[in-house]
Parts: structure tokens; C-alpha cells; sequence
């Protein structure tokens, strides 16, 4: 059984290298050149026929995935063993929905970040004010997506004032210390 993720630079496959590693899960990497529009020939386009970056293909069953989002929740549910019940499947999947929807677009579309930015990061900061984790009481794949936009922020925006949010600033402290974060991210 062989998972092979394709990813390349300044793409959103950080984010489930970030994961796979922090759970350990074997993988292959699939470089793919998008400066020579690798990513548009045509054996690329049967893995995601939109081109876009990341992808995943599992050997053992044949599936191939597009999508950070729909990545997180696969290995949560068939690698990392983090789904027991419905109720935990709906919980993080709807964290990884919040983080490649609602928090990725008041982020990174200017007229939304303005309005959106600090009633989302408020609300976060106090939800990390009850608790560490967003799904239970260890790192799940619900953490791994919203921990990874939060984390852009100092990359994206370093004249960010998040004092206002003393949570986020903390779990931003934790989530850029922690070593395969920081491999992955090359800091």
C-alpha cells in the first residue's frame, strides 16, 4: 500500500504534509513543476483534472483525491484513526469546511478579510480559550487545517497586529515551534 501525495511550492499541500507527518503516515511525494506546467499534462490531469494542487492517490484502494479539505478528512478517517462515530466525523469535518471556506476567505479576499477578520478571529480566540484542541482532547485533522491558516498569518501578514487576540497569538507560537511544522513550512 502506497499513498502518494502531489504537491509543489506555494500550494496548500503544507497542509496535509503537515498532517501526515504529524501522524506519522507514510507517504510518497509527487513533485509537480508549475512553473513548467506539469500540473496541465495530460497523466497529471487524470489525477485532478483541474490541475490544481494537492492531490492524493492511495494504492490500496485506488482513490484519488483533490482538495487539502477532502485529503484531512480521508487520512483522519482511514490512516490516522481519528473517526469513531458520526458525531466526531461531523465535528471535524466541519472544522476542515471552516478552514478552507470562511476562515481561508476572510483572510486572503481583501474586501472580506476587512469585514470578516476580527469578528472570526475573536470567536477563535475564545474558543482556544476553553480548550487546546478543536475535536476532542489530542490533534486531530480539525486542528491540523485551522492551525494552518492561523499560522499563515505571520507569513502572509507580519505587520499584523493580533494582540487583540492573546490565544491565537499563543497558538500560533506553538503551531510555528513545532518541528515538522517547521520543516514543512521552511522556517
Amino acid at each position: 500500500m502506497t499513498l502518494y501525495l502531489y504537491g509543489g511550492p506555494k500550494t496548500r499541500v503544507s497542509i496535509p504534509k503537515w498532517y501526515l507527518a504529524e501522524k506519522g503516515i507514510s507517504y510518497e511525494y509527487v513533485n509537480i513543476d508549475l512553473a513548467a506546467r506539469q500540473n496541465l499534462a495530460a497523466s497529471y490531469l487524470e489525477v485532478n483534472p483541474f490541475g490544481k494542487l494537492p492531490a492524493l492517490k492511495d494504492d490500496s484502494n485506488g482513490i484519488v483525491l483533490f482538495e487539502s479539505g477532502a485529503i484531512l478528512q480521508y487520512l483522519s478517517e482511514n490512516y490516522a484513526n481519528e473517526v469513531h462515530d458520526a458525531a466526531t466525523r461531523a465535528s471535524i469535518s466541519q472544522w476542515i469546511l471552516f478552514a478552507n471556506s470562511t476562515l481561508a476567505i476572510a483572510l486572503f479576499v481583501p474586501s472580506n478579510k476587512e469585514r470578516e477578520f476580527p469578528r472570526l478571529m475573536a470567536t477563535l480566540n475564545d474558543i482556544y480559550a476553553k480548550k487546546q484542541f478543536l475535536v476532542g482532547d489530542c490533534w486531530t485533522a480539525a486542528d491540523c487545517a485551522v492551525n494552518a491558516y492561523l499560522g499563515y498569518l505571520p507569513i502572509f501578514y507580519p505587520n499584523e497586529d493580533l494582540s487583540a487576540y492573546p490565544n491565537i497569538q499563543a497558538l500560533n507560537e506553538r503551531t510555528r515551534s513545532n518541528p515538522n511544522y517547521r520543516t514543512i513550512m521552511g522556517l
